[in-house]
């Protein structure tokens, strides 16, 4: 179908152009052009003029919504080489008559073309009116010479019409008068109109109108013209030029408004980007009417909890429902935007912009895909939040979990062992003073087999939960650390008071990992720990002298380093150059109270054993 529709289309741009060229070949060659002006100069501006308005009609088809606006500037391409083909077939009487009756038809076609600038549609009563009365004219016109123009042949050269049954030159000078005060008179209407509504309007309106009553206010003149020299056999001269130039303007003008348009429409993009981050109400509204060159414009949003329009301020909006355009302020129309959960804005502007429907779908467009936006973008942090919750829950579990085992594990069984090793002790002795050295050996045995049962528990329970951090605080720990570590290291924990419990337990372990790093793939021979707080963000810097070259890589312990410090919403950062050693740094946000647990955000890793 669209394949058929361009064939359909090349074809009569083809039979146009080749009308115009063929009429004006063979009037070079006979040498016969009738009352109009003759030259190769002459030939050329006709052509010209017939090529631009099939290749606007080419571009309107591309650009404009409805076919119309094409179809009308072809037709006018083709009935403008009437006028050059009358001279030629004047010895046919059957024919001459109707070539004659549609010379001015390119006239009629060019006046609704005007009439539908820019939808491509007789949207007003007016012009609706005004093209009835011109098609009406020319359709008498047209018959007055079927029915009474009867010229001698002697003086024009041509065959007798057979079609005119009532001959009078009388009838037919007077008609074609009239056809043309007919035909000027609605131009002068139009052009007036044109005139008046382009001053009296809208910033939006002129710009959308800008070329139209320039070509039209020169038609005028070149009817005008063309008038007076068929009534009274003026000869213009040079002037001649400027009905062509006139005629030639009025395609291009209505292209060239469309494509303004357009133009808007695709500033209308720019939109989005403006309000990428979030649907600024002030932003979107000072942008729009910009965009449309629309000062007065207004958006009004819809507020879901009151059921109402609100403006950007916030204030109550003057209408609550898409109103009737004779309610409105003279000259505003509105357009309504809505999505499927519902009303989101209602956009009041200049009438003007009504008549681009494209344009319109693209503001709805842009809007509706920003509040698209904003929606899934709000839809997305309140999702991140309830994680952030949720780890927070499992962190606060997990903490209060281990600090319980390790309580369980102190107050317990670790008591109950130690009790047992007193007791071995105490039996030990007896068995000695008794004289039983056997079984005095057989308790040291099973007192040093419980001992190292004890240490291991203890080192089991530093591993779920270090009790120094409870029993003490940041900066023992880490001094604890660094005396257990094989390496020296220089401790520097510049935190006056105590951080939140995880982030101290976080900060613990990742020492911890840092140091045994060290000691046992870096190599190095000196290492410090430096703990400082800025504000809410406490900073731990470990640096060694090894061999350098480490980095995080998937399944490594400074991967788990890494996830611990992200657990809490914290950044790792690992700066390590072959030869030159290897520094970490841990940024972990803390709350501003000291203790506050429920501020601080994520879920720490299984701890390791310490050592």
């Amino acid at each position: 179908m669209r394949t058929a529709r361009v064939w359909v289309r090349a074809l009569a741009v083809t039979v146009a152009l080749a009308s115009n060229v063929v009429a004006q070949a063979l009037s070079a060659i006979t040498g016969d052009y009738g009352p109009r002006p003759s030259g190769a100069t002459w030939a050329v501006v006709f052509i010209a003029v017939a090529v631009d308005f099939c290749v606007s009609a080419i571009v309107a088809w591309r650009i404009v919504r409805s076919p119309v606006p094409g179809w009308l500037m072809v037709g006018a391409a083709f009935f403008w080489s009437a006028g050059a083909w009358y001279p030629l077939v004047r010895q046919w009487g059957w024919l001459w008559p109707w070539v004659e009756g549609v010379t001015d038809l390119w006239a009629v076609l060019v006046g609704i073309l005007v009439l539908c600038y820019p939808t491509g549609r007789l949207v007003a009563r007016f012009d609706r009116v005004i093209a009835l009365t011109v098609t009406i004219a020319f359709i008498v016109r047209l018959a007055g010479i079927l029915l009474f123009a009867s010229p001698s042949p002697i003086e024009c050269g041509c065959a007798a019409n057979p079609y005119a049954v009532m001959p009078s030159a009388d009838a037919d000078y007077w008609l074609g008068i009239a056809w043309r005060l007919v035909g000027l008179g609605s131009m002068l209407v139009v052009a007036g109109r044109l005139a008046v509504r382009w001053v009296t309007s809208s910033l939006p309106a002129r710009r959308v109108a800008f070329v139209m009553p320039l070509a039209l206010i020169l038609w005028c003149y070149g009817t005008v013209q063309e008038s007076v020299s068929f009534a009274v056999g003026w000869n213009s001269g040079e002037l001649q030029f400027i009905p062509p130039l006139a005629i030639a303007l009025v395609p291009p003008a209505f292209v060239a408004g469309v494509l303004y348009a357009r133009g808007l429409r695709s500033r209308v993009a720019d939109l989005v980007i403006a309000a990428r981050d979030r649907v600024d109400r002030g932003l979107w509204e000072s942008s729009l009417a910009r965009t449309l060159h629309d000062p007065s414009l207004r958006v009004y949003w819809w507020d879901e909890h009151r059921r109402e329009y609100r403006t950007s301020e916030g204030d109550r909006a003057p209408h609550q429902q898409e109103p009737d355009p004779a309610a409105l302020r003279p000259g505003r129309s509105t357009l309504a935007i809505d999505s499927d959960q519902g009303p989101i804005a209602l956009i009041e502007h200049d009438v003007a912009l009504s008549q681009d429907d494209r344009l319109l779908d693209a503001v709805s467009s842009a809007l509706l895909l920003s509040v698209d936006n904003d929606r899934l973008r709000e839809r997305l942090e309140r999702t991140i939040q309830e994680l952030r919750e949720s780890r927070l829950r499992i962190v606060e579990e997990g903490y209060l979990a281990r600090r319980r085992l390790e309580r369980d594990l102190h107050d317990g069984s670790q008591q109950q062992l130690v009790s047992l090793a007193i007791s071995l002790r105490i039996a030990t002795a007896k068995a000695e003073a008794h004289g039983d050295g056997d079984l005095a050996l057989d308790l040291q045995r099973a007192s040093d087999q419980l001992a190292d049962a004890l240490r291991e528990l203890r080192e089991l329970a530093r591993g779920i939960h270090p009790t120094v951090l409870t029993d003490g605080d940041l900066r023992s720990a880490i001094d604890e650390l660094a005396l257990r570590s094989r390496l020296p290291v220089q401790v520097a924990v510049e935190v006056p008071e105590r951080l939140p419990d995880v982030v101290e337990e976080t900060i613990y372990y990742c020492v911890s990992e840092c140091l045994a790093n060290a000691a046992k793939h870096a190599r190095a021979r000196n290492c410090s720990v430096t703990v400082t707080r800025d504000g809410s963000t406490v900073t731990v810097t470990v640096k060694d002298d090894g061999r350098g070259g480490a980095a995080i890589e998937p399944g490594g312990g400074l991967e788990g380093l890494r996830d611990r410090v992200e657990a809490v919403d914290g950044h790792a950062e690992v700066r390590s150059v072959e030869g030159l050693g290897t520094i970490v740094e841990l940024t972990i946000p803390v709350a501003t109270s000291a203790r506050e647990e429920t501020d601080i955000e994520g879920s720490p890793t299984e701890a390791p054993a310490a050592g």
